[in-house]
């Protein structure tokens, strides 16, 4: 409230008209009233009997009812659950399922080890004793007919392993010999090669002398080209222009020819296309020229005649034909020798140098090797594998054996031995009962163990999470009886989990205590753990909240004049009073309040505040 007239007070000295200062007043006193009513409305439900317990409840300016909390000690303690463990303990068993016909020792007896404890009826008595045996007699029989199948099973997958490589050798020497013959294949499809190309070169050179013969009347060429002068004056005389494309048809025939004479044979390869072009170019220009040149009926001197024509028209066109025949022939003698040459490039490597190494491979040579090898691997692994197989099933025979025997041994073994030296301290069976290797007989206590020279009994008990660094090997703990709360004992930390349960979020700790204190195995025990850091304090139990997984009381803060929230932790609870630790001193006021009449009041001082600010 002080806070709020000092405010109104700034106010009225900055503002220098009167209208302002007297709605700044009015607002404030509007705000005054609002919290008076609040503060009355609020007085009905502070909580009572806060004296009786030697605290004093305070009244806030803003309404909130507060007490200090009271120290009840500069330190903190937890109480922990945890139960006696005794290392001189152990059970025994019978080592076979049966009635008990008698028993022989009995709470508090001692007994020695080898001393029979207990006795049970023959094994026929209840009728499983035959039937057992002829069960395991059975799985004896059936794991000797697995065996003798598994060692036929492999003998076969052998047998098959061993055929696939027979007939891999097979087909690899029929390859090998077809080698061979792929070889000779090499210089049969060049020889074609070579005779067609000689072919296509005698046909061009065919045409060139036909050409020779119709445009001079002789093959005999009266120089290097035939120029136009030298062809037969009747010839093309419907047109001069076919006489001179003629001649320079025959120009271009006569360079092609030397310069194919002139190359060597893989040259020629290249060449002899395109000199069969220029040959069939040339005929087609002597076609042309024969269209053009006139004839008679009858035979005359110096002119041709119609049948004359028509027989050197079909000598052109048959060695057009002749030509590009011979020209196709190469080119398949051709693309068959490269299809070859491609199909084995190793072999064809060899034979064109000359070769004879060994190591030199067909395709087909090289694939059946590879499936050669895969197969001596396949019959390697499957002779393995079925090795295992048999080796298996050999010891199933065993087990099963074994099984049978123990059964016949079993069905006479009537006694139940105690293996250890101790006094019995639980008896688990009585006569006429039915027992099983699974469940114990009785319980021993005072049995000598290797742990139980260390410690003959221990506390074991989980240690929270948040407290891992509180205790260590070799420290000492308190603990009390369930029916005692005054007298305390002592026990030194002997072990300590290295992992957390993440159920719990604890880990195991084990406190050996003094020899001579004697407490029952599995008897349960209260740890105290004590924090000097952290003093605890007193406060009414409705002012923890809980929030989460946590707990909270509201304080209300000197300085801002606002409550907050600060975690604590409960040490105990009465149901009027709780013991609190948390970063709280007794000078702290906390709030006593609800929850929702303290967020309340906290949000109307918010907005008190930002109008004063907003108006300033």
């Amino acid at each position: 409230m002080k806070s709020l007239f000092i405010a109104t007070k700034a106010l009225i000295k900055r503002r220098k008209r009167t209208t302002i200062v007297v709605a700044a007043v009015v607002g404030s006193l509007a705000v005054i009233a609002t919290v008076g009513v609040f503060t009355a409305a609020m007085s009905n439900s502070t909580p009572p009997l806060l004296a009786q317990t030697g605290q004093e409840e305070e009244k806030s300016g803003t309404g909130f009812t507060l007490v200090h909390p009271q120290m009840i000690s500069g330190s903190s303690s937890i109480i922990i659950l945890g139960q006696v463990l005794s290392n001189e303990t152990a059970n025994i068993y019978p080592r076979r399922d049966g009635i008990v016909e008698d028993v022989y020792v009995d709470i508090g007896d001692t007994v020695k080890k080898g001393q029979v404890v207990a006795l049970l009826l023959s094994k026929g008595v209840e009728g499983q004793s035959a039937t057992m045996i002829a069960e395991k007699s059975a799985r004896k029989v059936q794991a000797e007919a697995d065996f003798i199948s598994a060692q036929g099973v492999a003998q076969q997958a052998a047998n098959q392993a061993q055929q696939q490589i027979e007939e891999k050798r097979t087909a690899l020497a029929t390859a090998k010999s077809e080698q061979q013959s792929i070889l000779r294949t090499f210089s049969q499809f060049k020889s074609n090669v070579t005779q067609t190309l000689e072919q296509a070169f005698i046909s061009v050179r065919s045409a060139r002398q036909l050409i020779e013969h119709i445009t001079i009347g002789s093959n005999t060429r009266p120089g290097d080209a035939i120029r136009e002068d030298d062809i037969d004056d009747q010839l093309g005389l419907m047109d001069f222009h076919t006489r001179f494309t003629l001649a320079l048809a025959f120009e271009s025939l006569n360079r092609g020819e030397d310069e194919y004479l002139a190359a060597d044979e893989e040259r020629r390869g290249e060449l002899i296309g395109n000199l069969v072009s220029l040959a069939d170019d040339a005929l087609l220009k002597t076609s042309e020229m024969l269209a053009a040149t006139p004839s008679v009926t009858m035979t005359q001197p110096g002119l041709f005649t119609h049948q004359g024509l028509s027989n050197l028209n079909s000598s052109v066109l048959s060695a057009q034909t002749g030509i590009l025949k011979a020209k196709e022939n190469f080119e398949d003698a051709q693309n068959a020798f490269m299809t070859l040459i491609s199909s084995e490039p190793s072999l064809y490597s060899a034979w064109k140098s000359g070769s004879n190494n060994p190591n030199v491979k067909s395709n087909k040579v090289q694939m059946l090797s590879a499936q050669l090898t895969t197969a001596q691997e396949h019959l390697g692994f499957v002779n393995s594998q079925q090795q295992q197989m048999i080796e298996k099933t050999k010891s199933m025979v065993g087990v099963a054996d074994a099984m049978l025997n123990a059964e016949y041994a079993l069905s006479g073994n009537r006694q139940v031995l105690s293996p250890f030296s101790g006094v019995v301290s639980k008896r688990f069976i009585e006569v006429g009962g039915m027992v099983m290797p699974s469940m114990p007989a009785f319980e021993l206590v005072d049995v000598p163990t290797s742990l139980a020279k260390k410690a003959k009994s221990e506390i074991q008990f989980g240690l929270p999470e948040y407290l891992l660094g509180a205790l260590s090997v070799g420290d000492t703990v308190t603990f009390l009886l369930p029916n005692d709360d005054i007298a305390t004992y002592k026990a030194e930390v002997t072990r300590k989990s290295p992992q957390v349960d993440m159920q719990t979020h604890t880990i195991t700790v084990q406190a050996k205590i003094d020899d001579s204190l004697m407490i029952p195995n599995n008897a349960n025990v209260r740890v105290r753990l004590v924090d000097n850091k952290v003093p605890t304090f007193s406060v009414p139990s409705f002012a923890v909240k809980r929030e989460g997984e946590g707990n909270i009381v509201w304080i209300l803060d000197k300085e801002t004049n606002k409550p907050q929230k600060v975690s604590v932790t409960v040490r105990s609870e009465d149901g009027e009073f709780a013991e609190i630790s948390g970063d709280i001193t007794q000078e702290m006021q906390i709030i006593l309040d609800p929850p929702d009449f303290i967020t309340r009041i906290a949000d109307e001082i918010n907005q008190n505040i930002s109008s004063i600010s907003s108006n300033d």
